[in-house]
C-alpha cells in the first residue's frame, strides 16, 4: 500500500524539493500539487491524501486556515520559513512542522511521524470495525518508515515465529510478520472461516484440499499452494464440520 500525498506551496522550488524527497520513498506517491490554499482545499477533497504538505503563507487562504477547513482530517506537514507559526499548528494537531530549509534527514522524521498517525488511525478504524461485526477485516502491520494493510480476504494461512506471527497471503506468495500472539489474531478472525488447526497455525479452511489422518490423532493438512501443515490432536474438532469425526 503506497501513502498519497498533496503538497501545497506557493514556490516551485519548494514543491520541487518535497517532490524530489518524496520521489526516494518507494512508498509514497505524490497524488496532487496546489499553489494557494483554495486549490488545496478543492484537491484535497478530490484525492483524500493520506499525508498534506502544508505551507503557510500563501496569496488568499493561508496554510493554518487550509488546515481548520479541511472536512477529513489526514496527516499534516508544515513546511514554512516562519518560526513563529509552531505554536498554532501543533495547536491544531498537526504532525510536524519543517522549518525551511530543512534537510533530508529532518523531513525522514516527519515521515515517520506521519506514518505513526496514520497507523494509530487505521488500527482505531479497524478495531471499531472489528467491534461491529465480531472480527476484523484487515490487518495494519507495521515496517520500519511504512505501513503495510493485509486485507484477511487475502490471507491463507498464518504460523508462529517467536514474538511475530507470519502472515502468508496467498493472492501475493508473500508473507508478512506481525508482532501479535497466535491466541491473540484467532480471536480476531472469523471460525467460520478459519481454524487453529495446531498451536503454531491458523488456517482459511476454504483452502484445505487433503486430509491425511495419522495414527495419534494428529493429521497433515495440504493446501491449495500444496503447503503441507500439522494438524494437532488437541485442534482436531476444529475441521469436524468439513471432514467429520476423525479418528
Amino acid at each position: 500500500m503506497k501513502l498519497s500525498c498533496l503538497i501545497v506551496d506557493d514556490e516551485p522550488l519548494a514543491r520541487a524539493g518535497i517532490r524530489h524527497l518524496l520521489s526516494q520513498q518507494q512508498q509514497f506517491e505524490i497524488a496532487a500539487e496546489a499553489d494557494n490554499g483554495t486549490d488545496a482545499l478543492r484537491l484535497a477533497e478530490l484525492h483524500q491524501p493520506d499525508i498534506i504538505f502544508l505551507d503557510i503563507q500563501m496569496p488568499g487562504l493561508d496554510g493554518l486556515n487550509v488546515f481548520k477547513q479541511l472536512a477529513n482530517k489526514p496527516a499534516v506537514i508544515f513546511c514554512s520559513a516562519y518560526a513563529e507559526h509552531a505554536v498554532t499548528a501543533f495547536d491544531l494537531s498537526a504532525v510536524d512542522y519543517l522549518l525551511k530549509p530543512f534537510s533530508a534527514e529532518r523531513f525522514q522524521q516527519a515521515l515517520f511521524k506521519a506514518c505513526g498517525k496514520i497507523i494509530d488511525k487505521l488500527s482505531r478504524s479497524n478495531e471499531q470495525a472489528g467491534q461491529d461485526s465480531g472480527y476484523i477485516e484487515r490487518i495494519t502491520i507495521r515496517d520500519p518508515g511504512r505501513l503495510r494493510i493485509v486485507e484477511v480476504n487475502d490471507i491463507s494461512w498464518i504460523e508462529s515465529a517467536g514474538n511475530y506471527v507470519d502472515i502468508h497471503v496467498y493472492s501475493q506468495q508473500k508473507s508478512y510478520l506481525l508482532r501479535d500472539t497466535m491466541a491473540a489474531i484467532e480471536s480476531k478472525l472469523d471460525p467460520a472461516i478459519f481454524a487453529r488447526i495446531h498451536r503454531s497455525s491458523i488456517v482459511r479452511k476454504s483452502d484445505i484440499i487433503e486430509l491425511r489422518p495419522g495414527d495419534k490423532g494428529d493429521a497433515e493438512v495440504v493446501l491449495k499452494c500444496g503447503t503441507l501443515l500439522t494438524m494437532s490432536r488437541r485442534h482436531r474438532a476444529a475441521l469436524a464440520e468439513l471432514f467429520g469425526q476423525i479418528a
